[in-house]
């Protein structure tokens, strides 16, 4: 609880990410603590993409791992001009899902903080999230510039979560 009984948000929305969750809200996507915070719910990925030239549509993924199963579901939603936004839905097997979060855990995924020396403007942005319970964290990424750690995280998200990165025009 914060000042007069506020509840206060365990992840406040930190300047530069903000942007980059206005994209899924615009896409009428619940924020990723929420989904994890599902009781089925045994972690959450998402993964929002912002192209700065507008050559393609924003996008934002999420990959959602449920108790009882070992794969995971990813729907990756595209913002439409003027239309109603594009799902698509796809599952994602066992060994690329595990593959991906060993990956990230590995990379020391939940205790990184935003690339230095990125620069947000005139490149493409990432946000990569992960949540479970009541935990969060997410990490801004530009692709094109990213080196050592960051880099191995946009080729573990490239390598095993293709679709989420999946470009399509409209």
């Amino acid at each position: 609880m914060g000042e007069r009984g506020i509840m206060m948000s365990t992840h406040p929305l930190r300047p530069a990410a903000a942007p980059l969750r206005l994209i899924a809200l615009r896409v009428m996507q619940p924020e990723l603590t929420t989904v994890a915070a599902q009781p089925t719910v045994i972690e959450a990925y998402r993964l929002t993409i912002r192209y700065h030239d507008g050559r393609h549509p924003d996008q934002v993924g999420t990959l959602v791992r449920v108790r009882g199963s070992a794969e995971g579901h990813l729907a990756v939603t595209y913002r439409r001009p003027n239309a109603k936004p594009l799902t698509l839905e796809t599952t994602i097997d066992t060994i690329r899902y595990g593959a991906l979060t060993t990956t990230l855990r590995q990379l020391h995924f939940d205790s990184l903080d935003d690339a230095k020396n990125s620069s947000l403007v005139g490149a493409d942005t990432w946000l990569l999230e992960r949540a479970s319970g009541t935990f969060h964290h997410d990490v801004i990424l530009t692709p094109e510039t990213a080196h050592a750690v960051y880099a191995d995280i946009v080729a573990a998200v490239q390598t095993h979560l293709r679709e989420a990165v999946r470009t399509i025009n409209l």
